[in-house]
Formats: structure tokens, C-alpha cells, sequence
């Protein structure tokens, strides 16, 4: 699902307007990426959490190269859902 899929169906179920629904939506992830700049976590009590996650500087190989190269270490976005969406997902088989 997209974004743009994911704005339709807000604006047709929730009665809002679409530019409406695009700025909520925007703001929203907004503010979850510049919390996790300065905390550690953004906890969304029964959907789940988002973290930080700190990956080390690893060497790789590359097929297109031919030769090893150096990935610098990074700080990425993660995700873990809580339990009921755990529990939700699982039994779906998705």
C-alpha cells in the first residue's frame, strides 16, 4: 500500500479533505523521524515501536566493481510491532 493509497482511503472514511488528510499524514512522520533524532524511541501503545538502530561500518564485495568495498556505518529506522499486531499478522499469514 502506498501513501497515496493510504490518503484516499482516510479522506473517504474519514470525511476530511484530502489536502487535509496529507498534511496530518506528513506532520505525523515528520515528527516521528525528528523524535527519534534526539530519543531513542517513539512507542504508539497497541500498533508499535520505532527506533533507532546504529549499523556498524562492514567491507562488501561488488559484483560491478570486481573489487571489495567499504560501507560506512549508518543510523537507520526500525520497526517492531506490538503484540497484538504481532499476534494479527501471524495468525493472517502475512
Amino acid at each position: 500500500m502506498t501513501k497515496h493509497e493510504i490518503v484516499d482511503l482516510l479522506t473517504k472514511k474519514s470525511g476530511l479533505k484530502r489536502r487535509e488528510v496529507v498534511y496530518v499524514i506528513d506532520n505525523f512522520l515528520d515528527l516521528i523521524v525528528k523524535s527519534l533524532d534526539t530519543d531513542a524511541r517513539v512507542e504508539l501503545r497497541g500498533f508499535g515501536t520505532f527506533y533507532r538502530v546504529e549499523r556498524k561500518s562492514r567491507k562488501v564485495f561488488s559484483p560491478i566493481a570486481g573489487r571489495n568495498l567499504d560501507v560506512p556505518a549508518k543510523s537507520v529506522i526500525a520497526f517492531r510491532a506490538s503484540r497484538a499486531n504481532d499476534k494479527e499478522i501471524s495468525e493472517k499469514g502475512a
